[in-house]
């Protein structure tokens, strides 16, 4: 089976320019939906995926699959997808995937892959997670029946984190990797749903800031805004309704006024300690904002991978620094950086990613 479909796979690459010229799509194989309950971690599978220990070559489909790949199997990721990472930032991946070049996205709208660039690269299989919305699945399979190369569109849910690892550590040839990084992520999970069942009755009110004027947004249920949900806060955002991002008011943020205010942009961050604008929401008052890390990805998002754990302890260290005092949250962040990335983090480095926590002391 295997055989026939590297044999068909090779018969797509091969005419994939005559036929998009064409505008014709290639129908060889037809797309598996796997049904299974709201929400399953494989959202879709298109193609037969060839056997974990053949696995070689791992092409990216957006920044999602770029945090797990570069995590789960290094050595197997043809390329990023994500723009632009700064040499700061790629210090911290393997050594195998710093020069690796960018490849550009195909997930989502606005893909920037070329179809002739990802045949080029003859990769074994496609990886998207994230968001299992009709647009990634369309895209999913036009890709695939353009190409034939298997594509394979994960949920990006943080609390499957530990499941998604162990999935995919077994259908990419790293099982045993893959059930080390599970039992991390399952850990850290299980000790913020202790954390949220503990304080479940006097929840923090957080606004998330996501950017450079501070009111764009995740709402109730948004993959943005999940480790706010995770660790217990409450996100004052869930009034406005139940979508991904959203712009607020400024009204309605005074209305809210939300005892901490978290963001990832460091423009945003000078404006709530310096613009007299924000001066009388509850949080600027009290000095209860905070500037999340964002090395080598975004602690809170951006993108909302894997690299969300981070912004569990981050958060959880930030919220109740009585639950996780400053010595163990400097504990768990270097484990995840060694486990993850194969970074050993030198002493005081933390504090050059993470000047919050040392300001606050824990």
């Amino acid at each position: 089976m295997h055989g026939q479909q590297t044999q068909h796979t090779t018969m797509h690459r091969r005419s994939f320019l005559s036929a998009a010229a064409s505008g014709l799509l290639l129908q060889t194989f037809a797309p598996r939906l796997l049904a299974a309950p709201v929400e399953p971690l494989i959202a879709v599978q298109f193609g037969q995926f060839p056997p974990g220990d053949q696995v070689r070559r791992i092409a990216s489909a957006g920044p999602l699959a770029d945090v797990m790949l570069i995590s789960l199997v290094p050595d197997k990721l043809l390329g990023i997808s994500t723009h632009n990472i700064p040499e700061s930032r790629k210090k911290f991946f393997p050594e195998s995937v710093r020069h690796l070049p960018n490849t550009g996205r195909l997930a989502g709208r606005g893909t920037t892959f070329p179809m002739e660039s990802l045949l080029a690269l003859q990769p074994d299989l496609i990886l998207d997670l994230g968001n299992t919305s009709d647009t990634y699945t369309s895209t999913a399979e036009r890709v695939f029946q353009q190409t034939g190369i298997p594509y394979l569109v994960m949920s990006g849910r943080l609390d499957a984190s530990g499941e998604q690892l162990r999935t995919l550590g077994e259908m990419l040839g790293a099982a045993e990797r893959g059930q080390t990084l599970g039992r991390f992520a399952d850990r850290i999970l299980a000790d913020a749903r202790r954390l949220r069942e503990q304080t479940a009755a006097h929840p923090v009110r957080v606004f998330f800031g996501r950017s450079a004027d501070g009111l764009e947004t995740g709402l109730s249920g948004s993959i943005h805004a999940e480790v706010i949900d995770t660790v217990g806060g409450y996100n004052v955002a869930a009034a406005a309704g139940k979508e991904l991002l959203a712009r607020v008011s400024m009204e309605q943020l005074i209305q809210w006024d939300p005892d901490v205010i978290l963001t990832q942009d460091a423009n945003y961050f000078e404006r709530l300690r310096h613009d007299p604008l924000w001066k009388d929401l509850r949080a600027v008052q009290t000095g209860r904002i905070y500037l999340a890390p964002t090395m080598p990805f975004g602690w809170l998002d951006h993108p909302p991978g894997i690299n969300r754990l981070l912004g569990i302890l981050w958060c959880t260290h930030v919220f109740h620094p009585e639950v996780l005092p400053l010595a163990r949250y400097e504990a768990a962040v270097a484990e995840y950086f060694e486990l993850f990335y194969g970074y050993r983090l030198a002493p005081g480095e933390l504090a050059t990613l993470d000047h919050r926590a040392a300001l606050t002391g824990g």
